[in-house]
């Protein structure tokens, strides 16, 4: 049955926030995805974790930390142009609202071609501390419809 998507980065964001120029690895080894649609990876790496989504249905992103004191928002949300794969939405980079625990929302397209494909994109983030310093890093999952 079709509904909204929402997918969750849940972010070590203490730990995160304290390394100096973090390695890409780093930034995955503190970082989860989720979604309330059975998203998974097969190899246990945020690269493969793909979210299965509904045509013309919601999807939203929030961040989330457990972290007392840090807060984290979605920036934006980029289509990685490549190869094996198409976008699923009208624009290629879709903006988060701002702010210190932003979110990033947008509906997938009315287009039944897009059964059996990816959408590669990068979830911008950023880590704020208990001011309003903050840190800005990025992952990069994959989309999929749900059939």
């Amino acid at each position: 049955m079709a509904k909204p998507v929402v997918i969750t980065l849940t972010v070590q964001a203490a730990t995160l926030y304290g390394l100096n120029a973090p390695s890409q690895s780093q930034v995955d080894n503190c970082c989860t995805l989720s979604d309330n649609n059975s998203g998974s990876s097969q190899n246990e790496t945020l690269e493969d974790f793909k979210s299965f989504v509904f045509i013309n249905n919601n999807v939203r992103w929030v961040g989330v930390s457990e972290d007392s004191g840090y807060s984290v928002a979605i920036d934006s949300i980029v289509y990685k142009s490549k190869s094996n794969n198409v976008n699923f939405f009208d624009n290629a980079i879709i903006y988060g609202s701002g702010g210190r625990s932003g979110n990033a929302s947008a509906n997938v397209k009315n287009d039944p071609n897009l059964v059996n494909q990816l959408d590669i994109y990068n979830i911008n983030f950023s880590v704020y501390d208990s001011g309003n310093l903050f840190k800005s890093f990025n992952i990069d999952p994959k989309l999929a419809i749900n059939p």
